[in-house]
């Protein structure tokens, strides 16, 4: 990844390195230290890996396979939603998840104990611009990889601020208000009656915002990706978007997670969302050429 010109354009302002996409991720099997729901639909579960795993880049993701027989047939990725090392050297892996298939249903029941295969981390994550305020913008249940990013921007004291947009209420994600927040609900149930767009052309209008400081980092739907995307064409913050797309091999051999970028760039004027991102630089996106 570093070879690549955008990243080698900015590989001197970057807070933390970029990862050597040559062998970093490892894999083996971590112990489940709790599942629990967390709120209507959503549940966080946490592993135990050795200390030495790591750390994420935040952004980048794991692929985890149960060891139970007739579970998951195949690894399924996870983005990476928290990372510590425990004060008895392990390590203990956050991820956040909503149970809306039979195999993640079957995740649920899982018990603390229980095990899981896990490899990574994998893939690209946020390169992040020292020099610049963090604008964390999340949409709908896409926000789990911003949690960790908050935390590694916290450990750091950056400057950041949440914005966090959704439909409903029962789409909100538990996030922690401990760095500067707001948030826009469509239908007006919590926040600004609106979306993200809106929460950020308040901040404009008012001044809390600028694209001469600030740097913005989102995950969430594909249309708001591309919806921000667009907007930012008239102000030129610089901007990086986590595509959510699928996931098989998580490794760039079953090409499932192609998406279109522009430049010819990956194998044609497609680019593996596996290795290449999930994390873009969102000039690179092809929004046009993109299905959902």
């Amino acid at each position: 990844m570093t070879a690549d010109p955008w990243y080698r354009s900015i590989e001197n302002q970057l807070l933390w390195p970029l990862p050597d996409p040559s062998g970093r991720a490892g894999r083996g099997r971590g112990r489940i230290q709790h599942n629990e729901q967390t709120a209507p639909g959503l549940w966080r579960l946490a592993l135990h890996l050795p200390g030495s795993w790591g750390p994420p880049v935040p952004g980048q993701f794991v692929q985890l396979q149960a060891t139970v027989p007739g579970f998951f047939r195949l690894p399924r990725p996870f983005s990476v939603a928290g990372w510590r090392v425990e004060d008895d050297g392990s390590g203990l892996l956050e991820i956040v998840y909503a149970p809306v298939g039979r195999e993640s249903q079957g995740m649920s029941r899982l018990e603390i104990g229980a095990e899981m295969d896990w490899t990574g981390p994998l893939g690209a994550g946020y390169a992040i611009l020292k020099n610049r305020r963090a604008l964390l913008v999340g949409g709908g249940r896409g926000v789990a990889p911003l949690l960790y990013l908050a935390q590694c921007l916290s450990d750091l004291n950056h400057s950041q601020c949440l914005l966090y947009g959704y439909r409903s209420h029962e789409e909100r994600w538990p996030v922690e208000p401990s760095i500067p927040f707001k948030e826009a609900s469509e239908d007006g149930s919590r926040g600004r009656k609106g979306t993200v767009l809106n929460l950020l052309n308040d901040g404009i209008d008012a001044g809390e915002i600028h694209p001469g400081r600030d740097a913005l980092y989102i995950c969430g739907p594909t249309a708001m990706l591309r919806a921000v995307s667009v907007w930012n064409e008239g102000f030129g913050f610089p901007l990086q978007v986590s595509l959510e797309t699928i996931f098989g091999c998580g490794c760039g051999l079953c090409a499932g997670c192609a998406v279109p970028v522009r430049g010819g760039e990956g194998y044609g004027a497609y680019a593996l969302a596996c290795r290449q991102g999930p994390v873009f630089p969102a000039e690179k996106v092809d929004w046009d050429g993109f299905v959902e």
